[in-house]
């Protein structure tokens, strides 16, 4: 069955990712990946995996809800399924060295033991894989996207979000990061309540470690994210669009051939 959110990426909007791109990744990428809609030239197996692991924790988190649980197996068996589907359905699927499909089956496994064995939520669940669509002033198109779990503790709301790395967070990155800052945003919006967000960040090490990254964010915050998506449509607008030439995801660009050639032919 097709996600709700799914459903809702197919008409024209605004996401974290899209506007992650440009402000914090690389402008031309954005353009490459939103407004040519250029086929990727490679995709590193990261992207398949994390969709895989999310889609695995989701299905426990949707059990724990009801009050039951995947057995070890029934989660495994889930992320094998779901990680085979997306390696089929990614183009020009590219593994690092040292690494394979089978491998990353196993990390796969001791990550979910590991995430599953830390698991606070069983009793707190309120809502998994919930879709959101709000307006934000002055954008041209509806924000969407979607939050990995809403937990509760009668006290507090919290926004959850899971992610794989291949190292652990340093301590000042939740507070940093601007997916807390929408997803907080846009949540408020709909309930009127003011979450807490927390990162679930679990490595994709031998041993793997799960670590929990909360932060929260507040009016002067949202004031300023409205300001920087307003900036971002206006650069889009003009045209605006720049090779980050030192940025992180450079290695493992999706249009590095691309890249190469932009300034002779321009964009």
């Amino acid at each position: 069955m097709e996600r709700t959110v799914e459903k809702a990426r197919a008409n024209p909007h605004w996401s974290f990712s899209a506007l992650n791109t440009y402000l914090n990744v690389c402008s031309l990428k954005f353009y490459f990946q939103y407004i040519e809609h250029a086929p990727p030239e490679r995709t590193g197996s990261c992207f398949a995996f994390g969709r895989a692991f999310h889609a695995a924790l989701s299905a426990q988190a949707y059990m724990a809800k009801v009050g039951q649980s995947l057995s070890e197996k029934e989660g495994n068996d889930l992320f094998a399924d779901f990680f085979s589907a997306e390696v089929k359905a990614v183009e020009n699927l590219v593994y690092k060295p040292k690494e394979t499909y089978d491998s990353l089956l196993e990390t796969g496994f001791r990550m979910l033991r590991e995430t599953v064995l830390a698991w606070q939520d069983y009793y707190t669940i309120r809502e998994v894989a919930q879709c959101f669509s709000i307006e934000v002033p002055g954008l041209d198109m509806p924000l969407i996207g979607e939050f990995d779990c809403v937990v509760t503790d009668g006290k507090d709301t919290c926004i959850v979000d899971w992610k794989t790395s291949a190292s652990k967070w340093p301590g000042e990155k939740a507070d940093k990061d601007l997916q807390a800052t929408i997803y907080t945003y846009a949540y408020k919006q709909m309930n009127g309540i003011l979450p807490l967000f927390r990162f679930d960040v679990v490595t994709k090490t031998k041993t793997p470690s799960v670590e929990n990254h909360y932060t929260r964010r507040n009016e002067e915050d949202f004031v300023r994210f409205e300001f920087l998506a307003n900036k971002v449509q206006e650069a889009v607008q003009k045209g605006v669009f720049l090779p980050a030439e030192t940025s992180f995801s450079c290695a493992d660009c999706a249009y590095a051939n691309r890249c190469k050639k932009f300034h002779r032919k321009g964009v």
